[in-house]
C-alpha cells in the first residue's frame, strides 16, 4: 500500500483492542473449534511444530507474522519440548461515519485491508508487540491507558500497512488467476470489482489489496489498461472507426472513450496508428531478428546470440510452458507501445502482461519464415523493406544455388537431429530450409512424402526415428546437429556401432558434417542469411 492510500486509510479511524498477549505455549484462543470474534494479528517469535489456521496446515515460521480475520480458527500442533513465543494482539476497528458538532458516530468494519501471512520479517515489530503484551499482561485493558495502547497499536498497524507485503500461497495466486481471467474473456462486460471478489470469495477491500500487490495496479486500472490495448490491437490490424472500437471494448460513448485512451496512453486513438517510432517489445527471438531485418531495434526483446542487436536482453524461458521469472514491473518501466510474440507464448503473456501493452501474436508453425516477415512488416510498416531484403536474399540464394549445383549436381541431402532420447528427420523448415528451399536440394523420399500434403516450409517440420530406421532415410550427403554434449556423444556412438548407421551412404563415403545446433535451429532472415554462407562453404570447396 502506497504511503498516501495508507495515510487515508487511517484518516477516521479508531481502534479499541480486546486482547494482547505473550506465550510460550499455545494460546487458549487458539484451540482450533472457536472462530475468532476479533482481528488479530499473530507474531511468531520462534517455535517448532504446525500452524493450522480454517483447517490448513502449514509449518510455523520463526519470525513470521499473520493477519487473522473475523471468524478464522487458529490452532497450534506445538512439537515436544520445543520453545515456542507467541504474541497476538485481538481488536476491532472503527470508521468515522457521522460528524457534527453534536458529536461523532462509528460503524464497526468487518473487513480489514491485510490478511493471511505477510511478506516480512516480525522481528522489526516485535517492540510494539512487546509492549502492547507487557500492558496488557494476557488481560482487558482498562481505560486508564487506553489511548498510549492505542498509539502502539496505530504505530503498529501504520509499519504494517507501509512496509508489508502478503505472501501469497497457491491457492491465493489461483482465485487471483481467476479473476484476471475473467476480466481478460469478459472485458466488453460490465465489470465491478464486488463481482471479481466474490469470484475470488475474498472480502472486496482484502481482494483489491491483494490484488494490487500482486498486479502493482488496481483490479479498476487493470481492466482499464486492459480495455485500451485490446482497442490499440483494433487499431493496429483493423480498419475499424474509433467508434465502433471503442464500443468492442466495452465503451459505450467514442469521447469518454478517446478520453480515458489519452489518460492511459498519453495519445489519442487517431495519434497512435500514425505513430512511426512504436516502442516495441519482442517475446521471441526469431520475431527479433524479423525487426532488426527490417531496421527496427526493439526496446527489449528475447535474442539469439547470432545478431549484433544492442538492446536490453529479456531472459525468457525457451519453451511457452515455462515459469516466467521476469517482474511485470520490469515490462511496465519499459512502457511498450506494443508488443509481439509467437502464438504458442501468447496464453502466458497474456497471463503475465496484458494489462501493459497491446499483444500481437503471429502464428509460428502455420506459416514460413517469408510470411512472417511480411506479415510483421505490414504491423510496423516495413513492407518496401520487407520486400527489398526477400529479392536481396533470393538473388544470393540463385548464385549460390547453382555453385551448389555445379559442385555436388543432382546429390541428395538428409538432415538429421540427435535432441534427448530422439532422432529427428528435417524437412524444408527451421534447419532443412536453406537446404530444400533456398538450394532446392534433393531429399530422402520419406521426407519428400511427408512435406507433399503440407504448403511448403509450414505444417510439416521433422519426423522422429528410431536409430536403425536411417537406412530408410539414405542420402548422398549426411548433416547432423546436437543440442547438448550429451546428444553428441549419443548420436557419435550411433556413428561408430549401429550398422545401420555404419553402412549409410554419406558415412561410408565420409560426407557427413555437422552443424551447430544454436546456429541452424534458428529460423529466421538474418541468421539463413549466415546459414547460406556456411553451406557454400562446406559444399563449394
Amino acid at each position: 500500500m502506497s504511503t498516501l492510500e495508507h495515510n487515508k486509510w487511517l484518516n477516521d479511524v479508531i481502534f479499541e483492542i480486546e486482547q494482547a498477549g505473550k506465550s510460550m505455549e499455545a494460546p487458549i484462543w487458539a484451540d482450533g473449534a472457536i472462530p475468532l470474534a476479533h482481528h488479530t494479528l499473530l507474531y511468531i517469535a520462534k517455535g517448532d511444530g504446525d500452524l493450522i489456521i480454517n483447517g490448513h496446515v502449514s509449518k510455523m515460521e520463526r519470525d513470521s507474522l499473520h493477519v487473522l480475520a473475523l471468524g478464522t480458527t487458529v490452532q497450534f500442533r506445538l512439537l515436544s519440548g520445543a520453545h515456542a513465543e507467541l504474541y497476538w494482539v485481538a481488536f476491532d476497528w472503527f470508521r468515522l461515519t457521522e460528524k457534527s458538532d453534536a458529536g461523532r458516530a462509528y460503524k464497526r468494519e468487518i473487513s480489514f485491508p491485510l490478511q493471511g501471512k505477510l511478506r516480512v520479517g516480525g522481528s522489526q515489530f516485535k517492540r510494539s508487540f512487546y509492549l502492547l503484551a507487557s500492558e496488557a499482561d494476557g488481560e482487558r485493558f482498562t481505560k486508564k491507558k487506553g489511548l498510549l495502547r492505542q498509539q502502539y497499536l496505530y504505530d503498529l498497524i501504520d509499519g504494517l500497512l507501509r512496509h508489508a507485503e502478503l505472501s501469497l500461497p497457491n491457492e491465493m495466486k489461483d482465485r487471483l488467476r481467476m479473476t484476471i481471467d475473467y476480466m481478460n474473456n469478459h472485458y466488453r462486460e460490465e465489470i465491478r470489482v464486488n463481482k471479481l471478489a466474490e469470484l475470488a470469495q475474498l472480502h472486496p477491500s482484502y481482494y483489491s489489496q491483494v490484488f494490487k500487490q500482486s498486479m502493482n495496479k488496481t483490479p479498476v486500472s487493470y481492466l482499464t489498461h486492459l480495455r485500451i490495448n485490446k482497442a490499440k490491437e483494433m487499431l493496429l490490424m483493423t480498419d475499424k472507426p474509433v467508434n465502433d472500437i471503442a464500443a468492442d471494448v466495452g465503451y459505450g460513448d467514442e469521447f469518454y472513450f478517446s478520453r480515458r485512451f489519452k489518460e492511459t496512453s498519453g495519445y489519442s486513438p487517431t495519434i497512435y496508428t500514425k505513430k512511426i517510432d512504436l516502442n516495441i517489445i519482442s517475446l521471441s527471438s526469431p520475431y527479433t531478428d524479423h525487426l532488426f531485418t527490417l531496421g527496427l531495434r526493439p526496446c527489449a526483446a528475447q535474442m539469439h546470440r547470432f545478431m549484433p542487436l544492442v538492446t536490453r536482453e529479456l531472459v525468457l524461458p525457451k519453451h511457452a510452458t515455462d515459469t516466467w521469472n521476469i517482474s511485470r514491473q520490469a515490462f511496465s518501466d519499459m512502457k511498450p507501445d506494443l508488443i509481439i510474440c509467437k502464438d504458442n507464448v501468447l496464453p502466458k503473456a497474456k497471463a503475465h502482461i496484458n494489462d501493459i501493452a497491446p499483444i500481437v501474436p503471429f502464428p509460428w508453425a502455420s506459416k514460413d519464415i517469408f510470411t512472417h516477415l511480411l506479415d510483421i512488416a505490414e504491423l510496423v510498416g516495413r513492407k518496401q523493406a520487407a520486400h527489398n531484403w526477400m529479392e536481396s536474399y533470393e538473388r544470393k540464394a540463385e548464385r549460390v544455388r547453382k555453385k551448389v549445383h555445379a559442385s555436388i549436381g543432382s546429390a541428395t541431402i538428409a538432415i538429421c537431429v540427435v535432441r534427448k532420447n530422439d532422432l529427428r528427420m528435417y524437412g524444408a523448415r527451421n534447419i532443412g530450409h536453406v537446404f530444400y528451399r533456398s538450394l532446392q536440394l534433393a531429399c530422402p523420399d520419406r521426407i519428400r512424402k511427408a512435406q507433399e500434403p503440407h504448403p511448403i516450409g509450414t505444417g510439416f517440420n521433422w519426423l522422429s526415428i528410431a536409430p536403425d530406421e536411417i537406412k530408410h532415410y539414405e542420402s548422398d550427403y549426411l548433416f547432423m546437429a546436437f543440442e547438448t554434449e550429451l546428444d553428441r556423444r549419443r548420436g557419435m556412438e550411433l556413428i561408430r556401432s549401429n550398422a545401420s548407421w555404419k553402412e549409410h551412404p554419406a558415412v561410408k563415403s565420409n560426407r557427413l558434417y555437422f552443424l551447430d545446433w544454436d546456429k541452424w535451429i534458428v529460423y529466421a532472415p538474418y541468421v539463413i542469411n549466415q546459414q547460406l554462407e556456411e553451406i557454400e562453404r562446406l559444399l563449394c570447396k
